[in-house]
């Protein structure tokens, strides 16, 4: 793009070659901008997991698909040493917004939370912490995150979590076919600094027991008509193909999504994580 026309005269190849020389440098530009947003969503992608962890008793699924080259969703699984050894702990965010900026809030989230939860305290005390320094960097740019965090016993099947702000997990009981939502009390990461969060636990989750973590893009999504997907529809879903296991109930998830919507395109992006406990 750093070649220029020398246009000669008034006629019509002079005015092209000027629009050339006018265009080059915005063309340029573009290449630019695609290229780092190529790049940002490589190394995004790279902050997923590739897979989840093998966990006995555990069968877990999960995906993020966006609706821009970069987005504002992210999951994550972690297993601990040392104080939380025995433990799993799982996260799924969401972020305001799309693109980089969006993308840049969700790596250093991640890059937080990790060693937070590490360190050792309750889930709701790790989400304090990394609250705490995320606003930060948040305060003052209108940006923050919705976050939910658990862990998981992997002996016990003991849950304790906490909410940022986030919608509740659904922990689908087979038995009866009902849904357990896991609330808490507690605002959005990256916007209020001392801001405390509640922890809560469940203990007993059966076998065949199904936990669901997802984010708002599914549910929001709309069809044709403007209505949403809904929650009621996810549950149908969780019901109707928990016995087949995680991977079913995501799949099944995003084939109903896009059904649902059609010819309309992807206004938000999508995350879900399921966990069947077997045993």
């Amino acid at each position: 793009f750093s070649a220029r026309a020398h246009p000669r005269g008034h006629d019509e190849l002079a005015e092209l070659g000027g629009i050339f020389n006018d265009m080059a440098p915005q063309l340029a530009d573009r290449v630019r901008m695609r290229e780092s947003l190529e790049l940002a969503m490589e190394v995004q992608h790279r902050l997923l997991p590739k897979a989840p962890p093998r966990v006995p008793g555990l069968d877990m699924a999960a995906l993020s698909i966006y609706c821009d080259e970069t987005g504002g969703d992210y999951y994550d699984f972690f297993t601990f040493t040392g104080k939380k050894s025995g433990r799993l702990g799982v996260v799924v965010g969401d972020v305001t917004g799309h693109g980089v900026g969006a993308a840049l809030l969700m790596a250093t989230a991640r890059a937080l939370l990790r060693p937070r939860a590490e360190e050792g305290g309750t889930p709701g005390e790790v989400m304090a912490g990394v609250n705490r320094d995320l606003t930060l960097d948040t305060m003052g740019t209108g940006r923050f995150m919705t976050l939910f965090y658990l862990e998981i016993d992997q002996a016990t099947h003991r849950l304790a979590w906490a909410r940022a702000g986030h919608d509740p997990a659904l922990l689908y009981d087979p038995r009866s076919g009902t849904f357990l939502e896991l609330d808490g009390r507690g605002v959005p990461l990256g916007v209020v600094e001392d801001a405390s969060y509640e922890d809560k636990s469940a203990t007993g989750v059966p076998a065949g027991a199904m936990l669901v973590i997802g984010s708002d893009g599914i549910w929001e999504t709309r069809g044709p008509d403007g209505e949403m997907f809904g929650k009621d529809r996810l549950r149908d879903i969780v019901r109707d193909k928990a016995a087949a296991g995680s991977k079913a109930v995501l799949e099944a998830v995003v084939q109903a999504l896009d059904d649902f919507r059609g010819d309309c395109p992807q206004e938000d992006d999508v995350t879900l994580v399921v966990a069947a406990f077997n045993t």
